[in-house]
């Protein structure tokens, strides 16, 4: 019954005895030693978005900006980050452009207000604007700009696709996704850097082969993923901030798990036991975040305390303004089904992976 109710992933927002609206999702487990599984009815693709930082980073980290700049892992944390714009955060970026002798002129990530809403509050109490270090992407940026200065290459164009730290980066993510990403995969992100069309599959097989230790061994990548995730893991506030979502879910992972979010309702998870990809088809993280945990759990990759602990952090109910309860929100997780083995994307001429 492809394409029927039976076979999506979906959040139910209802209101009163009837539902209100719904989002549909795609979402892709990809757990170490087992084949993948795909909850929704086909793999439709999607741009990478925030959720290539790691891998962005890890690029950068190939350039040799840890060493040239000594890099502490706050910093390093805050350059795989879509971060909330606080003070903390802002400050790091600025210092790592003083280190390369770089100033804010240099970052090309564009302005924004700070996701942070008490940062966004004491902004305008001071009669300030927000500056481009508030942008959530400005810490990548930096990065990228440090990582030019480290191996000589240009700043100015440092987003052009065919700038050389962009094509290392581009280098990265196909050697990690098993993807080849040709111009007709490429778009630009919201920060002005390259982006890259995928299936989700290949994604998650991505962040499945930052857990996989005998890829990591091929590549000679070890210590570099290491330091990555163990700067993400020291530093989870550095990473994310006030009501991001890796910060809200860090209590519920125990350690053991990330999460990165991605713009149009793009987010991975990753830890010891493989990674989960979901994509929110109408670009919304309303219902992402109700579907995640029963994800999660059906995986067998929290347990049924956490779930609870979970729920209760992020109620399944609808509240009106003056907090009484008027409806509830509900997912169903559709049966997976087995994607038994890879499959060459372009090949499909985006038809994506059908059930």
């Amino acid at each position: 019954m492809s394409g029927s109710n039976f076979d999506r992933l979906r959040t139910s927002i209802g209101r009163g005895s009837r539902e209100e609206s719904y989002h549909d999702a795609v979402a892709i487990a990809a757990p170490l030693g087992e084949p993948r599984r795909i909850y929704g009815a086909s793999d439709p693709g999607t741009f990478l978005r925030s959720v290539a930082k790691p891998f962005q980073a890890l690029a950068m980290l190939r350039a040799g900006i840890a060493e040239t700049f000594s890099l502490t892992p706050r910093e390093l944390a805050v350059i795989c980050s879509s971060h909330a714009g606080e003070l903390a955060h802002r400050e790091v970026v600025r210092g790592l452009l003083k280190r390369g002798g770089l100033s804010e002129s240099h970052l090309h990530c564009g302005i924004h207000p700070p996701f942070s809403r008490s940062e966004r509050i004491r902004i305008i109490a001071a009669g300030e604007l927000p500056d481009v270090t508030c942008s959530n992407c400005s810490g990548k940026h930096s990065g990228m700009l440090l990582s030019c200065v480290a191996r000589g290459f240009p700043v100015e164009g440092y987003l052009d696709p065919d700038h050389p730290l962009q094509r290392s980066i581009r280098a990265t993510l196909e050697l990690f996704s098993g993807e080849i990403l040709d111009e007709t995969r490429l778009g630009i992100d919201g920060c002005g850097a390259p982006t890259y069309f995928m299936p989700i599959a290949s994604i998650a097989r991505s962040f499945r082969n930052l857990q996989d230790q005998q890829f990591l061994h091929r590549c000679g990548l070890e210590q570099r993923v290491q330091q990555i995730h163990d700067a993400i893991d020291s530093h989870p506030r550095a990473f994310s901030g006030e009501g991001r979502l890796p910060l809200r879910w860090s209590r519920f992972f125990s350690g053991r798990w990330r999460a990165k979010e991605g713009a149009e309702g793009v987010m991975a998870i990753w830890g010891p036991s493989g990674s989960l990809i979901i994509k929110s088809l109408d670009g919304s993280d309303r219902g992402l975040v109700h579907a995640v945990p029963d994800l999660m759990h059906r995986m067998h990759w929290i347990d049924d305390t956490t779930l609870q602990q979970w729920k209760q952090d992020q109620p399944s109910v609808v509240r009106n303004v003056a907090g009484r309860v008027v409806g509830e929100i509900t997912v169903t997780v559709p049966d997976p089904s087995v994607l038994e083995a890879d499959y060459n994307y372009s090949e499909r001429s985006g038809s994506g992976v059908s059930r």
